[in-house]
């Protein structure tokens, strides 16, 4: 008979249980349900104390940097920054669900890992070491180790030597860190002169008339006549394939098609290595101009368009190999009356003979700019009808920096372009009073441009640059820090998939 502890009542003996046995799916789930526990504890009570600084057994790998693990453990850099990040988000973020919340804070963490991972390396690689006497004196610095304002020798000496191994590791590595994102960002000093350039890039300010002049305008009568010059590129085809790797393999094939008895879809199931193998070959309905992009000679093109309805072309040399097609239907030449074919010509055009569209919006801004000669820009607009639209004052400002007034005008979305093309400035600070400009081509559409007025710049924002310059100028340092030195190519991001499984307990 056994004995109940709690109550002292006896019971009968029963059988001995069978273990449970926790699928994979399920061991999953638990851990995940366990690190959700840990997260809420985080993010609405506080940060929980971690109390060992070893690998430990809770190790999560969310991708990897140039080979190196990013990996959250207790207590190492990973886990510290989601302790900060989460009680940042509780402080500040009440209203977020739990879920958004445990997934900024978890790629945050991730984030600031693989900035860390890629500047160590950097660090590294540029031979940055620190002393063992270095990292004693940080320890000895380290709050856990301070009684009474002393380094307390008994609460050290107390921890397990792969606990002070890993600590000595922690501290070392910040250490190198500290190092290295100092030099690079704290390694020059900025001159008074320098602080005082830069306000002047403040100003002076100017706001212009312009007269914008869209490469959609592009007149529909051009397209059409283009369309019929090239009427085979706008022919639509209705075809199938078979690729093989080499030319003798394509004439094989191709002559087993012209047997009777071996049908072309059979054929292509069983030997074609392109991606319509499994539709029996069947390419469906496209375009000649879509047809000749996977044609390495763009002559080849003529050939199929000759082809009769059950016709084979001859192997072909294209993008996948070596392929001959088959004609399905007679080919669709191109109407000037249907609007899908029109568009479509519209679209190659605006993707492919972008040049002579913009030759044309060219000659007709230039046409304008010299038209209106000896009026202002308003009335020759008005003369044409032309919407004129009014800039906002705005420095030279190359790159659209924030500190800075930015070139921005809502009626003209490729303006935005424009901050990055030195002739737009150049074109625009050289106007006189009423003088209209030569053409600025920009991304989708040239503008022509007129001076509105001209403002020196505020004096309270040149005397903010100057004073808050080393501020700005470190900051503006740090945004450059991520993109100088992580290289996307030898990150491998698996976040997502091991926060959904591991974190969420999705499988």
């Amino acid at each position: 008979m056994g004995e109940s502890r709690s109550t002292g009542n006896t019971r009968p003996e029963e059988k001995p249980r069978k273990k449970a046995v926790k699928s994979p799916r399920n061991t999953l789930l638990y851990i995940g349900s366990v690190v959700i526990l840990v997260l809420v504890v985080v993010t609405f009570v506080g940060v929980p104390a971690v109390g060992s600084f070893g690998q430990g057994s809770g190790s999560l790998v969310f991708g990897r940097y140039n080979g190196e693990d990013i990996a959250y453990r207790p207590g190492n850099f990973f886990a510290r920054q989601y302790e900060i990040v989460a009680q940042s988000l509780r402080d500040s973020s009440g209203d977020l669900d739990l879920e958004l919340q445990l997934r900024i804070a978890w790629r945050q963490a991730f984030n600031r890992t693989v900035l860390r991972t890629a500047l160590l390396q950097q660090a590294d690689r540029s031979q940055v070491r620190v002393t063992e006497e270095r990292v004693d004196e940080l320890i000895a610095m380290d709050p856990r180790f301070q009684q009474n304002g002393r380094f307390d020798r008994t609460a050290y000496r107390n921890m397990g030597n792969q606990e002070r191994f890993s600590l000595r590791g922690f501290h070392r590595e910040s250490e190198v860190f500290d190092l290295f994102v100092g030099d690079v960002l704290t390694g020059s000093v900025a001159s008074s002169g320098e602080a005082q350039f830069v306000a002047g890039m403040a100003g002076p300010e100017r706001s212009f008339d312009i007269v914008r002049f869209p490469f959609d305008s592009f007149p529909e009568q051009q397209v059409l006549a283009y369309a019929e010059e090239n009427a085979e590129l706008f022919t639509e085809f209705n075809l199938s394939i078979v690729t093989l790797g080499t030319r003798d393999e394509a004439s094989r094939i191709r002559s087993r098609a012209l047997e009777p008895g071996n049908p072309f879809g059979e054929l292509a199931r069983t030997y074609s290595r392109d991606l319509y193998a499994d539709q029996s070959g069947e390419i469906g309905r496209l375009y000649g101009y879509e047809l000749q992009q996977e044609l390495l000679d763009p002559q080849d093109l003529r050939h199929v368009a000759t082809l009769a309805v059950g016709e084979l072309s001859e192997p072909l040399e294209t993008t996948s190999g070596w392929s001959f097609f088959r004609a399905e239907s007679e080919p669709v030449p191109f109407d000037s009356t249907q609007d899908e074919m029109i568009r479509e010509a519209r679209s190659y055009m605006q993707m492919f003979e972008q040049g002579r569209i913009q030759d044309f919006v060219r000659r007709e801004a230039q046409e304008f700019a010299r038209g209106g000669a000896g009026t202002d820009l308003p009335t020759a607009a008005a003369g044409q009808n032309r919407t004129v639209h009014q800039t906002p004052f705005f420095p030279i400002n190359y790159g659209n920096l924030q500190l800075f007034t930015r070139v921005n005008v809502p009626g003209i979305p490729d303006l935005q372009d424009a901050a990055y093309r030195d002739t737009f400035f150049i074109t625009a600070f050289s106007l006189d009073p009423g003088e209209i400009s030569e053409p600025v081509m920009l991304r989708q559409s040239a503008v022509v441009l007129s001076l509105r007025d001209e403002r020196e710049a505020d004096e309270d924002t040149m005397a903010y640059l100057q004073e808050y310059y080393d501020s700005i100028r470190g900051q503006l340092q740090s945004d450059e820090v991520e993109s100088t030195y992580v290289n996307e190519d030898r990150l491998e991001d698996n976040f997502v998939r091991v926060f959904n499984r591991y974190v969420l307990g999705q499988s």
